[in-house]
């Protein structure tokens, strides 16, 4: 584990994946696999593997961790999906944590996992609806209902339409914080769409 994280700090994530599953090769403890596997999915994500990134994500699922281990593997697998998986399995388990009670305070994460998996494949309006319900449902979680608000702004942005992209980049800035990544640019497209 010592080795993978030097290599994640050196941007060097094949060695930190190569590391890593050398470390879940051998690893007893349930809990601690867990972990190992939901970091290796991670990592698969960023590196562009996303199948493989889904499968990690699915395993750790299946390890039964704690419920919010559980809720961030099932989020992530949904983000990490692409139209070679299988969207039917994850929008399944997705909708079956929005009827659950222990997961009421994620369903705006989990609307907006919903969304993305939409846009993968290509239904526009579906993951718009999802963005807005995501929106909606977020009550005590600012930096969400923010995210939600910036992909409809990017969205309509990217579809010229300029007055929808305005009125939701105006709403990204009244809940994202200033130390959002980009938040500089976010907040002059906002300005530049005023104008």
């Amino acid at each position: 584990e010592a080795y993978t994280h030097l290599h994640m700090k050196r941007n060097e994530f094949q060695l930190a994946i190569d590391r890593l599953q050398q470390a879940i090769a051998i690893t007893k403890k349930k809990d601690r696999k867990a972990y190992q596997t939901f970091l290796l999915a991670q990592l698969y994500d960023v590196t562009g593997q996303s199948q493989k990134s889904v499968r990690r994500f699915g395993d750790v699922v299946k390890m039964n961790p704690d419920y919010e281990m559980k809720f961030y593997a099932q989020i992530n697998q949904a983000l990490a999906f692409d139209s070679r998986s299988d969207s039917e399995e994850i929008r399944t388990k997705l909708n079956k944590m929005l009827r659950d009670e222990k997961y009421l305070e994620f369903r705006d994460q989990i609307y907006y996992a919903l969304a993305e998996i939409e846009f993968a494949e290509r239904k526009n309006q579906a993951g718009i609806q999802m963005l807005l319900r995501s929106a909606e449902a977020s009550i005590n979680n600012d930096r969400q209902k923010g995210k939600s608000f910036l992909r409809l702004a990017d969205i309509y942005f990217d579809q010229r339409n300029y007055t929808k992209a305005s009125a939701f980049f105006d709403s990204t800035i009244a809940y994202l914080p200033q130390d959002y990544p980009k938040y500089e640019v976010i907040n002059a497209t906002k300005e530049s769409l005023r104008e």
